[in-house]
């Protein structure tokens, strides 16, 4: 009898699980984690030359090894050459190598500097060498919004150095109605502002918008209020209430930007609103989180959260990958969205609530029942 119930029990246990807890694939080699998308770009490349500034035998070098692996069998043609990095200090000094291990890039006469081993930088890196156009993205300070300094958990300065190294080019303008952007601007990011932006601001951002520059909203529940203006341009209309604390998003709606995407999102007191615009996310209620819209040549997003991109949270779970996706996007770069990123430093389990309620019911009620059975069936056996 106790063995009966016993195995019972477990296969319930083992029934619940396999329903509710994501598959995991087991991956045998490195170029098995590259993405079609990403090994169609490989394919393309005729003749890469990459410069090492290590020596052979130095632990950069086996860390640079171990980054190169899964990409190097994708290449038609690769040759990797070290440099030794004390040695050559006028090389160093013309190409702003700062560490040992980092590369320069070469494809026939064009190059690019990879200061880190990461395969967004990467591939970014290609994309850029092969695209004509020159794209900037353009930060609006001085408008009561986000901190870009250092030192702030609650700003966006780790984000900027980000999409530095992985080489998107980025620039701080403080804002005024009367300025002129060069046609190189590409994309201007409204980073959480409070200054009210009034018909004339407004204008200046839809004269921006018909000359082809999208533009990315960085929306905060209190903030959102202060801005009738731009929830007018974006079409957000805000609900009465929001998520306050860390809210988990693990599903996404049919989207470019969410093709292929496997991670979480850690949004902090983000802002469910409504429009009729294309829903980029939403909450498990089908409130709108993110939203998309094109007019004509331009792209533009609201988010409503711009703390999930701020120093304390961007790399949690998932939201400096997708940060890279928003960019792209935004930027016309489609066939960016789907690179690969292998590997995350500082990886962190995120559960959605019915999740933790789920896994919570096994440890404090599922098991303490068990051996509870298990233990009257031997107490009554023993009588």
């Amino acid at each position: 009898m106790k063995r009966l119930v016993f195995l019972l029990l477990w296969l319930i246990g083992v029934f619940l699980l396999a329903k509710n807890v994501p598959t995991w694939s087991i991956q045998t080699e490195y170029s098995d984690l590259l993405t079609p998308s990403s090994k169609a770009v490989l394919a393309k490349q005729k003749a890469l030359r990459i410069e090492v500034f290590a020596l052979p035998d130095s632990p950069a070098a086996a860390l640079v090894n171990n980054f190169l692996q899964p990409l190097v069998g994708e290449l038609v043609e690769v040759t990797v050459e070290y440099i030794d990095f004390f040695n050559n200090p006028k090389l160093i000094q013309t190409y702003g190598i700062n560490k040992q291990g980092e590369m320069i890039v070469y494809s026939d006469e064009k190059k690019f500097h990879l200061s880190t081993l990461s395969y967004e930088a990467f591939f970014n890196g290609l994309k850029k060498i092969e695209q004509t156009e020159d794209q900037w993205i353009v930060f609006l300070d001085q408008i009561d919004g986000k901190s870009f300094d250092a030192g702030q958990s609650d700003g966006l300065n780790k984000w900027i150095k980000a999409l530095s190294n992985s080489n998107y080019r980025s620039v701080v303008l403080p804002f005024s109605e009367n300025m002129i952007l060069p046609k190189e601007v590409k994309l201007i990011v409204l980073a959480s502002p409070t200054l009210n932006f009034t018909d004339s601001h407004v204008d200046w951002l839809q004269l921006q918008i018909s000359q082809g520059t999208s533009v990315l909203w960085l929306a905060d529940p209190a903030t959102a209020l202060l801005q009738p203006g731009l929830s007018l341009l974006f079409d957000v209309m805000r609900t009465d209430a929001y998520h306050q604390g860390h809210l988990i998003i693990k599903a996404f709606p049919e989207h470019p930007v969410n093709q292929a995407f496997d991670r979480p999102l850690d949004f902090i007191e983000v802002m469910p609103y409504q429009t009729n615009n294309a829903v980029l996310w939403q909450n498990e209620q089908n409130q709108t989180l993110a939203s998309t819209q094109e007019i004509d040549d331009s792209r533009l997003m609201v988010v409503g959260d711009s703390d999930f991109l701020s120093d304390a949270f961007l790399h949690s779970g998932g939201n400096l990958e997708m940060s890279f996706r928003l960019i792209d996007w935004l930027l016309h770069n489609d066939n960016r969205i789907d690179l690969p990123t292998i590997g995350s430093q500082g990886t962190q389990l995120h559960y959605q609530k019915n999740e933790i309620l789920f896994f919570s019911g096994i440890m404090l009620i599922l098991i303490p029942v068990i051996l509870l059975v298990i233990g009257l069936i031997k107490w009554r056996k023993s009588k």
